[in-house]
């Protein structure tokens, strides 16, 4: 039995007690101690065992990036001992087809199909091109420098975005920030060609925690609120507004605590992506991946 501060977090919220919680947890003493086991393990280690990886610059660029401007860019090409991009499209073909069998629930986002919603079956999958990108080491090498921390892996989705004919925008796919930490790493990867009219994500720069703007604009998904349009123009300049544009293969790292969009169609298409989630152990949601690894690998 896996015991998280989420479990903490559930029950406040059950019992009524969720302001006593968010007091402590909003404090940044609080959740450095409780990170403090996965940071020393980080200090320890985590530097030694980077320098002897061949993909070690890349590693530190993204991770470098990241800290900057909130999100960064890479391919699955550049990072060591990654399946091949015509490896996983013929999985997601699999997928897509096991999907139009027995489809998973849309919840609240109808422009969404969930191939996999946190339920892929690692054990039995081993060796597969899926298995290899979700346990590969370099993507946690990223969130762990990028975290100062030995992060935890909390889930993986596979997603079939596409246009639904509703001009409007709804849920994520208007200005939100992801409130369950503030620093975690969301990494998508491109399973086809991807341009901000057929569902990439866009971000506004400097939102992040490490940024000079996380206290600007504070909406939540989780609440129902968003930011508009007129909101973001008059608090940010255009050029901080970047689309998430990829070709097949591209990887994208976003710290979606900052002030992120995505997922909507302006015109018939698709997008075809994963979205692997690094986080700390101060985390309030639940970790839902069943993916056994060590824990300083």
């Amino acid at each position: 039995m896996r015991f998280e501060i989420a479990s903490i977090y559930r029950i406040s919220k059950n019992h009524g007690s969720i302001k006593i919680f968010n007091f402590f947890w909003e404090r940044k003493f609080f959740r450095f101690i409780i990170n403090l086991p996965r940071r020393t393990l980080f200090r320890v280690i985590g530097s030694r065992r980077l320098k002897a990886r061949a993909d070690a610059l890349e590693i530190l660029r993204i991770a470098n990036e990241l800290k900057k401007s909130g999100i960064a860019y890479s391919n699955i090409e550049k990072l060591s001992e990654m399946p091949t991009i015509s490896e996983l499209q013929e999985e997601y073909e699999e997928l897509l087809a096991k999907e139009y069998k027995k489809p998973h629930s849309r919840k609240s986002k109808p422009f969404i199909e969930r191939l996999i919603d946190d339920d892929y079956d690692f054990s039995a999958n081993e060796g597969s091109a899926i298995f290899r990108f979700v346990s590969n080491t370099s993507l946690k090498k990223v969130a762990e420098n990028y975290l100062s921390l030995v992060p935890k892996l909390t889930s993986f989705k596979v997603w079939r975005s596409h246009f639904t004919g509703d001009p409007k925008r709804s849920a994520s796919q208007n200005w939100h920030r992801d409130y369950n930490e503030f620093q975690m790493v969301r990494i998508f990867l491109y399973f086809n060609d991807v341009n901000v009219r057929n569902g990439a994500g866009q971000y506004v720069t400097g939102t992040h925690y490490l940024g000079d703007s996380y206290n600007k604009l504070e909406y939540s998904e989780e609440l129902g609120t968003y930011a508009t349009d007129e909101e973001i123009a008059s608090n940010f300049s255009a050029d901080r507004i970047v689309n998430a544009n990829g070709s097949a293969g591209t990887l994208v790292f976003m710290d979606t605590a900052g002030l992120h969009r995505g997922g909507f169609h302006s015109v018939e298409g698709e997008r075809r992506v994963s979205l692997l989630t690094y986080s700390t152990a101060a985390d309030i949601m639940p970790t839902r991946v069943n993916l056994k690894s060590r824990f300083w690998k």
